[in-house]
């Protein structure tokens, strides 16, 4: 394992190297072309075209693998692009990339709380994290852990001290409220599968395990809550809008509030996906070990503790 390790993260310099070496143009090029391939040797193709028949069954399957396909290409646009924050794109990622509604997440975060911004594997979701450092808002990610170490240290390090890293893990709580309380908005990419502590909520269709933090610090914080949504537009720049999700008007009952919460956070990235599937990172099972026809319900969210 150790061995693999080292040659996974070796192959990983050489191609950031590459990509940050080649102008931007000819990077996002080369990224799409690795997307291709993936797609060609069937990456995950069965996930891939399982997912879409889930969430577009309006759509018969030479649609879903046109969409299939350019969503391969879009990934590999997308980690050429983050890939080169770490190089001179660090100072240009305002040029390509635009927000709007900044104000309305600053208006949030007035009061001193912190926010949560809730977004999904959507166009180039990680740059999108930066872009908002970049704008001068506070902010702090949460993010998986990698099984290479190696690997992990390479992708934290390459927003540099801009965005602040919130690992998931038995602490993350404890951490997001101490960000929360330091003034930062907190980024979930909140659209993968959640596992046994997840919060099962309706997600393009069918109930899904779905991230409880967001709903547990709304019900029992009054965090604000927004969703920040962004698509790649055909000159390759992008254009991320940040809205305010409408909270339920439920009083004395966390539980049912939560539940809603992460239903409205659902609902709100699931038209966020519908709307470019096709700049959507298809390749997770998210529905995987929730039955079909399953009874939403609330698990329990460990490791947030009242006031």
């Amino acid at each position: 394992m150790r061995a693999r390790h080292h040659v996974e993260y070796a192959a990983v310099l050489a191609l950031s190297a590459l990509l940050r070496a080649l102008p931007r143009t000819l990077a996002l090029v080369v990224g799409a072309a690795l997307g291709q391939l993936g797609w060609w040797i069937r990456l995950r193709r069965e996930v891939v075209l399982a997912n879409l028949g889930q969430a577009l069954p309006e759509l018969d399957v030479p649609a879903h693998r046109r969409i299939a396909a350019r969503a391969a290409r879009n990934f590999g646009r997308t980690v050429a692009e983050f890939v080169r924050f770490a190089g001179s794109d660090r100072a240009r990622v305002t040029d390509f990339v635009t927000l709007s509604g900044t104000e309305t997440l600053r208006t949030a975060m007035a009061d001193g709380g912190g926010a949560i911004v809730v977004t999904a594997h959507v166009g180039a979701w990680a740059l999108y994290v930066t872009a908002l450092a970049a704008a001068g808002i506070p902010c702090a990610l949460l993010v998986g852990r990698q099984h290479n170490p190696k690997v992990q240290r390479f992708i934290l390090g390459i927003p540099g001290d801009a965005v602040r890293f919130v690992a998931k893990s038995k602490g993350a709580p404890r951490e997001i409220l101490h960000c929360l309380r330091e003034g930062r908005a907190i980024v979930m990419v909140a659209d993968h599968r959640a596992g046994r502590t997840g919060v099962l909520a309706p997600f393009l269709g069918r109930v899904a395990s779905t991230l409880p933090l967001p709903g547990t610090i709304a019900a029992r914080y009054g965090t604000p809550t927004l969703v920040m949504s962004g698509h790649r537009l055909p000159d390759s720049r992008h254009l991320v809008a940040i809205s305010r999700l409408a909270l339920p008007d439920l009083q004395g009952d966390e539980e049912a509030y939560r539940t809603a919460v992460t239903a409205a956070i659902n609902d709100a990235l699931g038209k966020v996906i519908r709307a470019c599937p096709e700049q959507y990172f298809w390749y997770h099972r998210r529905w995987h070990g929730v039955p079909e026809g399953s009874v939403t319900t609330a698990a329990h969210a460990p490791g947030i503790q009242s006031r």
